[in-house]
């Protein structure tokens, strides 16, 4: 960035002037801003240039790579250094709210005498001074030679800047990202100034400098900002992981305080729907300070008047509202009472459990629209779901009280249970793997990636267990009939790997299950991942079968590369395959690596194990 500001400072300061040095007058030397905008340059404006040349360098230099920290003192550093070297009165940079209603002076530098104006100027209406914003808003410069001279248009302005005491005015936009975020500007008050091109162009280079390090610092404060996020709805899962179901409802009151806080949103709320679906209530709720609050009033809502929104919570999507105001007329019912409410804008999240919608979790702007980055509504969504799982777990507990004498639906729901715990560890994995990507090496991320396969291996095995007709038992052939495709999409296999799965007939309890389950995403995974390097065709194989009445053979084989000079399974180095040497000796069996092409591993073990 610094060799491009260099490049961009020199191209406006260093054009040639028109005559030669012997042909400047004498009789009268002018001040640099004296000089029109076509007039010859002096030998002293070549001076003045290349100094202002060398001073915007050392901003530049000064901003680059700058702790946020200390961002907002070096740029006041800067309009310091400018309006001292450009005598002006005072300078200044104003920056606009996320909707471009108000603008709000953020960093001020004023000259001895002159009175500051950066408290009087806070979140002042854009409206008001519409004809400057739509220069800036447009990319253009804004030069006020004589502020008593402004067109009738801009009165309103002109009424501003004489109360300021202004007299001349230069402005210039900020833009980050093609988007105008705000402006930089340097008044004189004392007399009126004139600035010529040469030197409106190099503010204008201060301004894009200035712009650079606020996009910089709003990057860095966005990344920060999303990783805090992540970390504080990780907090708040791993607390609803075994939290009791009598203190349910006061941990999602805590939750959605938090979150709210967090996010800058003015209201966060639960909504309920009644099992047969056609009432709901608003179950918990915070309010920012100064914000009304509605929840003794949202109580029996019938559902079918808020089919609009309804419809797609139902479906599992989130419903965003960016501007109340603008939904359609088939919503009229919502935005009558979001209005009623202050609604600028809101997200509802759906609270899905068994694939129903039980109710949604919302979050209201009041005071000012809010805008909403995709992320951030994908983490509250996972939020829905942490609240689901919790809440769907109360309505279980509540039914097993009432129905204690029914042990299928007891096991059932445990094996539901800890398969959704499971999920949810499975979840907090994926949010520090996505906090750490980037940071950390491949085999660190391929280590989290093997521990949430591992991890929905025995998810997998409560599932099946939770829909069979029999808690007893697990058809293996069906379940990997489930598994190995969530495998081969986990690892975006190519489509050339044949697999053939053969386990008819075989049944296994829970105690085996789990451990033959992680046995075999051990042997597949590893195949997936090194068999096959070339990206070629192959095939891999899992079989199972019964070779005694109380025996069972699995083989896992695949045509690849095989194991090499690897030592496999008689001396084990990798995780993975002392795992699976391991799992074997758990199932009072053995796993042993026969010959012939690719890799071929065999476990024997006992059925009732």
């Amino acid at each position: 960035m610094y060799s491009s500001v260099r490049g961009r400072v020199r191209r406006v300061a260093s054009a040639k002037f028109s005559k030669r040095r012997g042909e400047v007058s004498t009789s009268h030397r002018q001040t640099p801003g004296e000089m029109a905008d076509d007039e010859v340059g002096s030998i002293d404006e070549l001076r003045y240039l290349e100094q202002f040349e060398h001073l915007i360098l050392s901003i530049s230099g000064r901003l680059v790579n700058l702790d946020s920290k200390e961002l907002d003192r070096e740029i006041t550093a800067a309009l310091q250094a400018i309006g001292a070297f450009a005598q002006v009165d005072r300078s200044y940079v104003f920056q606009f709210s996320a909707d471009g209603r108000h603008f709000t002076n953020t960093h001020e530098w004023c000259a001895a005498g002159v009175e500051p104006m950066i408290d009087r100027l806070q979140d002042a209406p854009a409206e008001k001074f519409g004809w400057a914003l739509r220069h800036f808003l447009d990319g253009e410069e804004l030069y006020v030679q004589d502020v008593a001279a402004m067109p009738p248009e801009a009165a309103d302005v002109m009424e501003e800047l004489s109360a300021q005491g202004i007299r001349s005015m230069f402005n210039v936009p900020l833009i980050c990202d093609q988007k105008v975020i705000g402006f930089v500007g340097f008044d004189a008050l004392r007399a009126r100034k004139e600035w010529n091109r040469k030197h409106r162009n190099l503010l204008k280079v201060v301004g894009e400098i200035i712009a650079g390090a606020i996009q910089r610092e709003r990057a860095t404060a966005a990344l920060s900002r999303q990783l805090v996020l992540e970390q504080l709805i990780a907090e708040i899962s791993t607390r609803f992981i075994n939290v009791p179901i009598l203190q349910l409802e006061e941990e999602i009151s805590e939750a959605i305080m938090r979150i709210g806080q967090f996010t800058g949103v003015d209201r966060s709320y639960v909504f309920r729907i009644s099992a047969d679906g056609r009432r709901m209530d608003n179950t918990h709720e915070w309010c920012a300070e100064g914000i009304d609050s509605h929840v003794a009033r949202l109580q029996g809502l019938q559902v079918d008047e808020f089919g609009y929104s309804l419809k797609r919570l139902s479906k599992g999507e989130v419903f965003h509202v960016p501007d109340v105001s603008a939904l359609p007329s088939e919503a009229r019912h919502e935005r009558i009472e979001f209005e009623s409410e202050g609604i600028r804008t809101l997200v509802n999240v759906p609270i899905m459990a068994r694939q129903h919608i039980i109710g949604f979790l919302g979050f209201d702007a009041v005071r000012a629209p809010k805008r909403w980055a995709e992320e951030d509504i994908r983490l509250l969504k996972l939020v829905g779901e942490i609240f689901a799982n919790a809440l769907d777990r109360k309505a279980v507990e509540q039914r097993l009280q009432d129905s204690l004498e029914d042990k299928n639906i007891l096991l059932r729901e445990i094996h539901h249970r800890v398969k959704n715990n499971l999920q949810v560890v499975n979840s907090l994995l994926y949010l520090q793997e996505h906090a750490v990507r980037g940071r950390m090496d491949d085999t660190t991320l391929d280590a989290f990636q093997q521990s949430r396969a591992r991890i929905h291996a025995m998810a997998a095995i409560h599932d099946r267990l939770y829909r069979s007709s029999s808690f007893t038992s697990i058809d293996f052939e069906a379940y990997l009939s489930a598994l190995i495709p969530e495998l081969l999409r986990s690892y975006s296999v190519s489509k050339q790997i044949a697999v053939e799965i053969s386990a008819r007939g075989v049944e296994l309890g829970i105690d085996a299950a789990i451990p033959c389950a992680l046995i075999i995403n051990e042997l597949f995974t590893n195949s997936l991942k090194h068999a096959f390097p070339s990206g070629g065709p192959g095939r891999i194989q899992v079989q199972m079968r019964r070779v005694a009445s109380d025996r069972i053979e699995l083989l896992v084989v695949d045509d690849g590369v095989g194991f090499g000079d690897h030592p496999g399974l008689d001396a084990p180095k990798t995780l993975g395959l002392r795992l699976v040497v391991d799992l074997a000796l758990q199932l009072d069996g053995t796993a042993s690596r026969d010959k012939g092409q690719g890799a071929r591993v065999r476990v024997d073990f006992a059925r009732t194990a």
